[in-house]
């Protein structure tokens, strides 16, 4: 099976089919068309599938032999972001744009259904291709899961996110933590209003907000292993709109990210034990919200990611094996289920004018070549677990 060979031939479909979801971004939730469209193009190759009610659209390119199943992932949902890239096939949906390269994801698995389903009858097991909604909230993977155990689950899944923090022909894949956990919280620190001039007639909430503030941001050094990297950010403090009036309440809003799955429950244990405590002191109460649904660290299985490191560089590819970013991705859940792997493919190219602009910036475009390098690697990965 030349799978390189089925890459460059449906290159410029893939091409198309990016192109398109480019032109008709939709956010989290709310990828009604393209959803619909995804599943015109599998009808259309004959692929069978599954759409959910939440969007989600799974397929299954069966080869009626025994064997393993695995899972290759693409996320489709678009960014609340105003296009500023001036290209050709621009977001025609105003504030909203594809700015992460969900676009890119998605494309890739159709033409990775294309690629595989003119080799069918050579491979063994099943693959899937899951469609998955609802990333950059982090709630599609969650759905998904429970969708792939349902029909009788995978023994891995794959999956890689397109970026400009690298060149074309690298990619970033490490055997172990990929990317953080994040829990997202907000805590309403709850007293009583009075004039600045007599304090003691109220119950100020500030001074207790501030001392959240303060004990929180000791405890990577006080609590937790240092070998273990950990990040409290308070990134929103509000209370008070006078300088003479002591508020009602204050807001304290912040992230905490890190990389050891086993710190999810101490860490929401610290949150609430330290918020009780500190407000109890005061004389005030609390209360306390997770904005996001928690999100466990990215965290790839050893064996597999080598497996991967092994094709990327049997593919020519510059592979980077170690590093890992303080962002969240919500294939932490699928990779938790099924092991496998989460990798980070180059996509820029200063030759042809493509820096190294960020993802989720306004002016984020890739070179679309990296697209057929990213549908071969995942293509020769499947196949291989398929055979494992």
């Amino acid at each position: 099976m030349d799978l390189k060979a089925l890459a460059e031939k449906n290159h410029d479909y893939v091409v198309e089919m990016r192109r398109y979801f480019h032109r008709h971004p939709e956010l989290s939730t709310q990828e009604v068309n393209t959803s619909k469209k995804i599943c015109e193009e599998l009808e259309k190759m004959g692929i069978p599938y599954k759409a959910y009610p939440d969007y989600t659209v799974i397929a299954t390119i069966d080869s009626g032999k025994p064997g393993k199943t695995v899972l290759i992932r693409g996320d489709i949902d678009a960014l609340p972001v105003t296009e500023e890239t001036g290209l050709p096939f621009a977001s025609q949906n105003p504030g909203v744009m594809h700015a992460c390269g969900h676009d890119c994801h998605g494309a890739m698995l159709l033409g990775i259904g294309k690629s595989l389903m003119e080799v069918k009858d050579e491979l063994t097991g099943k693959i899937l291709l899951g469609f998955q909604v609802a990333e950059e909230n982090l709630k599609g993977s969650r759905t998904m899961v429970q969708y792939v155990k349902d029909m009788g689950g995978a023994d891995n899944s794959i999956a890689i996110h397109v970026g400009c923090a690298q060149n074309i022909g690298e990619i970033m894949l490490p055997a172990g933590p990929m990317a953080s956990g994040v829990i997202t919280y907000q805590i309403r620190v709850k007293g009583r209003g009075g004039h600045g001039s007599a304090p003691h007639a109220a119950l100020d909430p500030i001074k207790p907000a501030c001392e959240i503030v303060l004990k929180l941001a000791s405890l990577p050094s006080n609590a937790i292993d240092a070998q273990d990297p950990i990040v409290f950010s308070t990134c929103h403090i509000e209370g008070g709109s006078a300088v003479n009036i002591i508020p009602d309440e204050a807001v304290i809003g912040g992230t905490v990210r890190y990389f050891n799955k086993d710190l999810t429950q101490p860490i929401f244990d610290y949150l609430e034990n330290i918020s009780d405590c500190v407000c109890k002191s005061y004389g005030v109460t609390r209360t306390m919200e997770y904005i996001f649904d928690p999100m466990i660290p990215v965290v790839n299985d050893k064996e597999v990611a080598e497996m991967g490191q092994r094709i990327a560089e049997e593919m020519g590819m510059k592979v980077t094996k170690e590093g890992k970013g303080m962002g969240s991705d919500d294939m932490a859940l699928l990779l938790d289920a099924f092991p496998g792997f989460y990798a980070n493919i180059g996509c820029a190219n200063e030759a042809k004018g493509i820096g190294h602009v960020a993802n989720h910036n306004a002016c984020f475009t890739i070179d679309e070549d990296a697209l057929k390098l990213g549908t071969e690697f995942l293509m020769k990965s499947a196949c291989e677990l398929l055979n494992k």
